[in-house]
């Protein structure tokens, strides 16, 4: 399982984000005209020391109002500290992680084209090079 697998696959495994996106959750650019309240993430970067791997991803979340924006950002961000019980820490669904933090909360971003709010997180998952298969 690669890094931006692992994380599509905690995130449709939380209820509390679920309950808000359904399945609209996509690896890559959110597609045109994309239902809200929705999520798509990306890499921003990766970086390898001492056997360790450390990737940054940005986790976009989508909604018509701007308190629901910063809602699924706030239940996206319990995914990646651990308050779901998910079990982050550890081996999840075969891919070995040692340390998920958010990175940077980029606050909430306007999209008149849309009429639409994002609420961009970043979120750090640090796991041994030897995880990724």
């Amino acid at each position: 399982m690669t890094p931006y697998e692992t994380i599509v696959y905690w995130l449709l495994n939380t209820t509390a984000v679920t309950t808000i996106t359904s399945t609209r959750i996509n690896h890559g650019l959110r597609p045109v005209g994309t239902v809200v309240p929705c999520i798509n993430y990306y890499e921003l970067g990766v970086a390898r020391a001492n056997g360790m791997e450390s990737a940054t991803y940005s986790i976009n979340c989508r909604a018509s109002s701007a308190s629901a924006s910063r809602d699924l950002a706030r239940a996206v961000l319990d995914v990646f500290t651990g308050s779901t019980g998910m079990g982050v820490y550890g081996e999840q669904n075969g891919f070995e992680i040692s340390r998920a933090s958010l990175s940077n909360d980029g606050g909430l971003i306007p999209e008149p084209e849309d009429g639409i709010y994002n609420s961009p997180i970043d979120i750090r998952i640090v796991y041994p090079i030897s995880t990724v298969s």
